[in-house]
C-alpha cells in the first residue's frame, strides 16, 4: 500500500467521522476490501484461516502498515509469540498450557500478517518466501521439543520405565516427516497457484532458476544474498526428487509456453479435489489436535498422528498430484 492509499483512507475517516470507533472500524473495512481483493487464490486459503485469523489479522495488518513495519518484522514478530507459547506447553498445567496454546495461535495470525502485508505493500519476495518457512520451522521445532520433554518423564506404556532419552526417537521420527509434509504442501501450493495465476508467480521456484541466479551474483554481493539461496536450494530439489511427473511437466512447458494457458485448463479443476490437503499438512489441523492431545494428557499419540495419519496424507496427495501432472503431459503435444 503506498502513501496514496493511506491518504484515501484518512480522507474517507474523516468524511464518515463517527468517532475514534467508527474511524477505525472504516479503515480496517477499507483496507479488508484490499487484503480480500490480494489473497492468494480462494482455492489456497486455509478455511480457519480466513473464518477465525483474518477478521484479527486485518487489523493487525492495517496497523503495522501505517506504523511503516515491514512483512520480515511480522515474521520475526510471529517467532517470538510461538517460541513463547511452545515454552508454555512444558509444564503440566492446564493454565500455564492454555496460555501457550493462546499465544501460538497469535503466532499464526501475525503469520497471516507478513504475507498480507508483503502483497498489499508490493514487497513480496524470495527472501520472504525463505524467512516465512524458516520461522514456522523454527516454532514447530520448539513445540515438538517441548512435548517431547515433557513426556520423556512419563511411563513407556505397560512398563515401569520412564521414556528419558528414548523419546528422542518418535520425536525425532516426527519432526522429520513434518518437515517433509510442510515441504510438498507448500510445493502443491505453489504448482496450483502457478497454473492458476501464470507462470511470473514468486510461489514457485525451481531449483535450476537459484543455481542460476546464485552464479550470476557478483562476487561482492552481500553474503545474505548468497547465503539465502543456498539454504533454499537444497529444500527445492528435495521438492522435485519427489514430482517427477510435475517436473516434466514444466519442462515441457517451458519448451511450448504457448500451451499454458490449455495446460492450466487441464490442471486447475483436477488440482481444486486435492488442494484442501495442503491445508490438512499445514499449520492448523497438527496444531489444534495436538492442544486436544495435550489438555487429554495424550501428547504422546500426537507422534504416532504425525508419523502415520499425516504422512499418510502426504504420499496420498503426491500419488494423486503427479498423476494430474502426468494426465496434464500427456495432452501436450
Amino acid at each position: 500500500m503506498d502513501g496514496s492509499d493511506l491518504s484515501i483512507i484518512d480522507s474517507n475517516d474523516r468524511r464518515h467521522h463517527k468517532g475514534k470507533a467508527g474511524n477505525l472500524f472504516s479503515r480496517a473495512g477499507e483496507v479488508s476490501e484490499k487484503i480480500n481483493a490480494s489473497r492468494k487464490s480462494q482455492d489456497t486459503d486455509d478455511p480457519l484461516e480466513v473464518l477465525l485469523y483474518d477478521p484479527i489479522a486485518i487489523r493487525l495488518t492495517h496497523g503495522f502498515i501505517r506504523a511503516g513495519w515491514s512483512a520480515n518484522t511480522a515474521t520475526f514478530l510471529s517467532v517470538l509469540f510461538g517460541l513463547a507459547g511452545a515454552a508454555l506447553l512444558y509444564p503440566r498445567s492446564h493454565w500455564i498450557n492454555l496460555s501457550g496454546m493462546a499465544l501460538i495461535i497469535f503466532s499464526a495470525i501475525l503469520d497471516c500478517c507478513d504475507g498480507q502485508i508483503a502483497r498489499l505493500t508490493h514487497t513480496s519476495s524470495q527472501l520472504g518466501r525463505v524467512l516465512d518457512g524458516m520461522a514456522d520451522g523454527i516454532i514447530y521445532l520448539a513445540i515438538y521439543a517441548a512435548v517431547g520433554l515433557r513426556t520423556a518423564g512419563e511411563l513407556i506404556p505397560f512398563t515401569q520405565r520412564p521414556w528419558s532419552f528414548y523419546m528422542g526417537i518418535p520425536v525425532l521420527a516426527a519432526m522429520f516427516c513434518h518437515a517433509g509434509q510442510s515441504r510438498m504442501a507448500d510445493y502443491y501450493r505453489g504448482l496450483h497457484l502457478f497454473f492458476l495465476k501464470g507462470k511470473n508467480r514468486a510461489d514457485l521456484c525451481r531449483s535450476k532458476d537459484l543455481e542460476a541466479e546464485i552464479a550470476s551474483l557478483p562476487a561482492d554481493a552481500p553474503v545474505f544474498e548468497r547465503l539465502y539461496r543456498s539454504f533454499y536450494l537444497p529444500y527445492t530439489r528435495n521438492q522435485e526428487r519427489h514430482t517427477p511427473n510435475a517436473q516434466k511437466l514444466l519442462d515441457k512447458l517451458e519448451e511450448q509456453q504457448a500451451w499454458l494457458p490449455r495446460a492450466s485448463e487441464t490442471y486447475i479443476p483436477l488440482s481444486r479435489r486435492y488442494i484442501q490437503l495442503v491445508s490438512v499438512l499445514s499449520f492448523n489441523l497438527r496444531t489444534y489436535v495436538l492442544f486436544l492431545l495435550l489438555l487429554l494428557g495424550l501428547q504422546l499419540f500426537f507422534f504416532p498422528f504425525v508419523i502415520l495419519i499425516l504422512e499418510g496424507v502426504k504420499w496420498f496427495m503426491v500419488a494423486r498430484y503427479e498423476r494430474i501432472a502426468r494426465q496434464v503431459y500427456e495432452k501436450i503435444p
